[in-house]
């Protein structure tokens, strides 16, 4: 076994472990809203409480959108498809998803200040994906021109 091989292999299960506390957050997602609402923004009225939950709601549909793409990627590497256009397509997808987490939380910080630093995370995380992005898409045409000439 190539030692490639094992890091995509805890990889992909630190993928399925967070898709799984993922579910687990929607379940329990009204509590846990309600949770961050009282004790940690210390927001009491009802409108800004059901914004916090659907802001908490939209995050992990984000979440999903992140995660799901991430193992579909994960999954080729483990098949040698390393510098390919489905990989960088599915970076694409997750730089869109890590923007709109980050505009959901940019709404939820208008209710709780702690949803800012969520904010700049994502976008900062987004950045980073989207570089690989283009690293990833240099190495696929750098690729095919060395198949050219050969």
């Amino acid at each position: 076994m190539r030692y490639d091989d094992v890091i995509l292999r805890w990889a992909k299960i630190a993928t399925v472990l967070f898709t799984a506390m993922a579910v687990v957050a929607d379940i329990f997602g009204v509590v846990i809203s309600r949770y961050i609402a009282y004790c940690w923004a210390e927001v009491f009225d009802l409108p800004r409480v059901i914004g916090l939950t659907v802001v908490f709601y939209l995050g992990t549909v984000g979440g999903y959108l992140v995660l799901v793409p991430l193992f579909m990627m994960m999954h080729n590497m483990s098949k040698d498809k390393v510098f390919d256009r489905a990989n960088t397509k599915i970076m694409m997808v997750i730089t869109c998803a890590l923007l709109g987490i980050a505009v959901d939380c940019t709404v939820g910080g208008f209710i709780w200040n702690g949803c800012w630093i969520l904010a700049i995370v994502a976008l900062f995380m987004a950045l980073v994906v989207l570089s690989i992005r283009v690293v990833f898409g240099k190495a696929i045409t750098m690729k095919e021109e060395m198949d050219l000439t050969i």
